[in-house]
């Protein structure tokens, strides 16, 4: 009986590694939404504040930010795979050029997201869409997009390396 129970053991671990490859891309995914959910919070309040929006706003932001962050984390960190393999950048190359390709996939993937997350607060804040709050925040994290941009990849490089992820650079969404 003992020996029946060890093989089949051995057989669900047999089982489960074969299926790891779902697993492992749900894991990549879910590391890559905490840590832009995590560095969004922070980051974002900030920028936020900069922007205008009161306290309400702020929340309303957050929140809405956290929501879609729920949803775009795991692509976002899929697209700087993409941009990593497109720009032909590994984990090899130079910081500088690793620097650039993040600054590329944050503003061609963040600041869009941002702009949205702003339309939603200020709709809260202020019972309307203040535009030019919308184009003031956008603008503005585009033009500090040199340090957001590279410091969010490397965040989520940190976070995917705590639990065990390749990096964006090494290509952990590669089957």
């Amino acid at each position: 009986m003992e020996i029946k129970n060890k093989l089949t053991q051995k057989e669900d671990l047999e089982l489960k590694l074969k299926n790891s490859s779902a697993t492992s891309t749900r894991k990549i995914a879910a590391v890559d939404t905490a840590g832009n959910i995590t560095y969004s919070l922070v980051v974002g309040s900030v920028l936020d504040y900069w922007t205008g929006l009161n306290l309400a706003g702020i929340i309303a932001s957050r929140a809405s930010a956290t929501a879609m962050n729920s949803v775009t984390g795991g692509p976002y960190g899929w697209w700087r795979e993409k941009a990593f393999k497109i720009a032909k950048t590994s984990e090899e190359s130079g910081r500088l050029r690793k620097t650039l390709v993040d600054l590329l996939a944050f503003n061609t993937f963040q600041v869009p997201i941002y702009a949205a997350a702003i339309t939603i607060g200020s709709l809260f804040s202020e019972g309307k869409v203040d535009m030019e709050k919308v184009q003031n925040g956008a603008t503005y994290l585009a033009t500090i997009s040199p340090f957001i941009g590279p410091t969010l990849g490397w965040y989520m490089d940190g976070c995917r390396k705590l639990f065990g992820v390749k990096s964006a650079a090494e290509g952990a969404y590669k089957k």
